[in-house]
């Protein structure tokens, strides 16, 4: 739903952390939830002083061999 995405999106806005710790953060969350095989998340964040920053962070799940392992 549009609207807890929205919530959750800007409950970050008063939390005191960098731009890369929200990025990671959301990445944490959406691997903890869909237990995906690759995703990446891209954060463009802008502020009042016209600055603009775009963080990626990206998750690569751990590949199984033939004995289980991770490899």
């Amino acid at each position: 739903e549009l609207r807890s995405l929205k919530y959750y999106l800007t409950s970050f806005r008063n939390v005191g952390i960098f731009y890369e710790h929200v990025c990671n953060r959301i990445l944490d969350d959406l691997v903890e939830l869909m237990d995906p095989k690759w995703i990446e998340v891209v954060c463009a964040m802008t502020i009042r002083g016209g600055l603009n920053t775009t963080v990626r962070a990206e998750h690569i799940q751990a590949t199984r061999g033939k004995s289980g392992k991770k490899s």
